[in-house]
């Protein structure tokens, strides 16, 4: 998956750089040249729009794994934070969290004390 996303930020940053002719044509017109940096800006733009939401996802997801552990007081708490906080292992440890919390959200901890009067 990780190839996958270089080689699709690749192909969105630098195809339009090498889709440029820079050999020189007497007939070359400043349109091409505007059409030509347009589409590397457009493609540029493309490659950090796409690396930027796949950044927020993966931050959304680990630091409310992590968040969501610690607020149940989930027994695997250390591992699916851990697991979440890696990169390549991001979605197991979502997955093993979501199986394995405590649904009642409490948790498995010890009850609060009761309100001093």
């Amino acid at each position: 998956m990780k190839r996958l996303v270089s080689l699709l930020l690749l192909l969105c940053s630098v195809v339009p750089l090498l889709a440029q002719d820079d050999t020189p044509t007497p007939a070359a017109s400043a349109g091409d040249a505007a059409g030509a940096a347009a589409g590397a800006l457009i493609g540029g733009t493309c490659g950090l729009l796409y690396c930027g939401t796949i950044l927020v996802i993966y931050l959304a997801g680990a630091i409310w794994v992590t968040r969501d552990a610690k607020r149940r007081n989930s027994p695997n708490a250390t591992l699916v934070t851990v697991l979440t906080w890696i990169p390549p292992t991001w979605l197991i440890g979502i997955i093993v969290h979501l199986v394995t919390r405590p649904k009642d959200g409490a948790g498995t901890g010890t009850p609060p004390p009761p309100p001093a009067v």
